[in-house]
């Protein structure tokens, strides 16, 4: 039985020691994916940004490893460099970029006690996560990536001396709300340089690296303050700070300078081709044995957007969106939530995480949106849910005709604050009478004739709940309708007529034809924009009324070079398919014209005074949720 044992044990032991090593090898062996060479790392100082240009070849904006503007060792101030050192890596001019000993403290109080212990990293290791983001390898995430972070520390350490790692990693590190380097945090929180920061600044920004947004000095002034004090603390203890110098400052009240970013041209737009750019280079990189990156590369990225364009629609949204908030809010006048008490509750419930009432109904200072970009107030968590929920949001594009190519994307009222882009295919909302061009485009190419006219009156139709009746706005259902004078005036009963007698099943196949791709219910409410549907969806629909009857595809991309001018990527148009009838396009643009100069849509021409030829429709859903305009 002792043998036995102790059999197992030896056995044990061995594989605890050879099973790690075989990982080890297995790692740096590039198993999981290569490592970079050490010319890479030599030349890190070198790596360039992506830059996104416009279809005339103006810069957009740039995808970069840090939004920074770079600083060298000596212009970084010493005080910034003891409290660095002396919170995030104690033992970092000893070490070669393995702290054995923070390791094995670690490994011990994770594994053996069950306690809490931190990371663990040096900062050459945090330097190598801000150069190289963890990749996903499933259950081996975190052991391959950690492996892969150790291997590159080390060999960081033989390349370069201490002070450029540190120059290097301040570069790179971020302080939140996009802000990359210590240059650009000290102009951001302090209106200062790096050089001049004093012993308070630098505990401060250094606290941040904990967590930025909990840590922001702007954000949460009182966790910061108490974090900068832990900061001062252990510069004490690594006497790089007198006690009594370090009481006098944790006294302080904490002080800043905030200096707001201006913001970029396109962000939502930005946001979208950095996934399109980043899943072809992942599959590029594949393909070809390379480990191009989108932030250290140096590509150059043509796009279809016009800059000018882009700007007249981020400026006419923000002016017409400024208007509809006032309007909304004057009409609602705080009375909102006595009617949405689920909704809010709902919302209410997603924040929580563990927080009690008091403190959701405690106010605390904090930045929140205000047209046309942010104030700071002091409200509690649930108000400021409240004034995030109240602001109207909106969707914006332009697509060329012809071919797709997208020349303008607003994809919200503000990137910083509301990310969601209500653009993009994962986009939907109902469409409202939107979807009404489609269903006459559906019958015309039926050949149901546009002088044919409709009786108006209400009608009942089966459906799996009952009867269901369409309703017309005005309440009119007297009269008859061709289907010119139907459009015009967005008559429902008209237009479920049409529906049916086209047939459902036509006008949903019709509608795939033409680029939507999202599910349609087969019911007879389809006519007027049940369907939830996407605002790239349905303009690329639109595109066929006007381009001769053709299926455009979509693309924002037009060429990917790498940093010496060598062709990735080019887009290439497939072959055109004709979905509508030349006639039928015809006939629909005429039909959509009538809309502006006559209809639903003539404040066009009588409120906005645009005078030019524009077809359009308008949409609106249930209770207003959602208003549309194609045009």
């Amino acid at each position: 039985m002792k043998k036995t044992l102790f059999k197992f044990l030896r056995y044990l032991v061995l594989a605890a020691v050879v099973i790690p090593l075989v990982f080890f090898f297995m790692v740096l062996k590039g198993f999981f994916g290569p490592l970079p060479g050490d010319e890479e790392l030599r030349n890190i100082q070198h790596m360039e940004a992506t830059v996104v240009y416009d279809v005339k070849n103006r810069i957009i904006g740039k995808y970069y490893v840090q939004d920074r503007t770079p600083v060298s060792f000596q212009n970084i101030s010493p005080n910034l460099i003891n409290a660095l050192v002396a919170t995030e890596d104690q033992r970092f001019f000893e070490h070669q970029g393995i702290d054995l000993i923070s390791l094995g403290r670690v490994v011990v109080k994770s594994l053996l006690l069950q306690q809490g212990a931190g990371g663990g990293s040096t900062i050459t290791q945090q330097l190598v996560k801000n150069l190289y983001p963890r990749q996903s390898y499933g259950l081996f995430y975190y052991p391959v990536n950690k492996t892969k972070e150790l291997i590159l520390a080390y060999r960081l350490e033989q390349i370069y001396s201490k002070e450029k790692i540190l120059e290097l990693y301040l570069n790179t590190v971020s302080f939140g709300e996009d802000v990359y380097g210590i240059e650009s945090a000290s102009k951001r929180y302090f209106n200062t340089s790096a050089k001049s920061l004093d012993q308070q600044q630098a505990a401060t920004l250094v606290g941040m690296l904990k967590a930025t947004t909990s840590y922001n000095p702007v954000l949460h002034p009182e966790a910061s303050q108490q974090r900068r004090n832990v900061v001062l603390a252990q510069m004490v203890k690594q006497e790089m700070l007198t006690q009594g110098a370090c009481d006098s400052m944790q006294n302080l009240p904490l002080k800043t300078n905030y200096q707001k970013s201006t913001g970029e041209v396109a962000p939502y737009f930005m946001a979208t081709i950095r996934k399109k750019l980043q899943a072809f280079l992942d599959k590029y990189n594949a393909q070809n044995d390379t480990t191009l990156t989108l932030n250290q590369s140096g590509l150059r990225v043509t796009t279809t957007v016009d800059l000018q364009m882009q700007k007249y629609a981020e400026e006419a949204m923000q002016k017409h969106m400024q208007v509809l908030q006032r309007q909304f809010d004057q009409h609602w006048h705080g009375t909102l939530w006595n009617q949405n008490k689920e909704l809010l509750n709902n919302e209410i419930s997603k924040i929580r995480h563990g927080r009690s009432d008091k403190e959701l109904n405690t106010p605390v200072k904090m930045e929140v949106f205000d047209w046309p970009d942010s104030k700071l107030e002091t409200m509690t968590p649930i108000d400021s849910l409240k004034h995030h929920l109240e602001q109207l949001q909106a969707g914006f594009l332009a697509m060329q005709p012809k071919d797709g190519a997208i020349l303008a994307w607003v994809g919200g009222i503000n990137y910083t604050y509301f990310p969601y882009d209500h653009v993009q295919v994962n986009a939907k909302r109902q469409v409202g009478s939107t979807f009404k061009p489609i269903v006459y485009a559906t019958a015309l190419e039926n050949n149901v004739s546009p002088c044919t006219y409709f009786n108006a009156e209400q009608e009942g139709y089966e459906v799996k709940e009952g009867q269901w009746k369409p309703a017309n706005d005005d309440g009119n259902y007297e009269g008859k309708y061709s289907m010119e004078g139907a459009l015009e005036s967005s008559v429902n009963t008209v237009a479920v007529k049409i529906l049916k007698e086209t047939g459902i099943d036509k006008t949903i196949e019709q509608a795939h034809g033409m680029g939507i791709t999202s599910e349609l219910p087969e019911v007879p409410s389809l006519a007027l924009g049940v369907a939830s549907i996407s605002v790239e969806e349905m303009t690329t629909a639109y595109c066929t009324f006007v381009n001769g009857g053709y299926k455009v595809q979509p693309h924002t991309i037009v060429r990917i070079e790498d940093s010496k001018g060598g062709v990735l990527y080019e887009y290439k148009e497939a072959q055109r398919m004709q979905v509508l009838s030349t006639k039928t396009s015809a006939q629909m643009t005429q039909l959509l014209q009538g809309v502006v100069d006559n209809g639903t849509g003539k404040s066009v021409r009588t409120v906005y005074g645009l005078q030019n030829d524009i077809g359009g429709k308008t949409g609106t859903t249930q209770g207003n949720a959602d208003g549309w305009f194609m045009a």
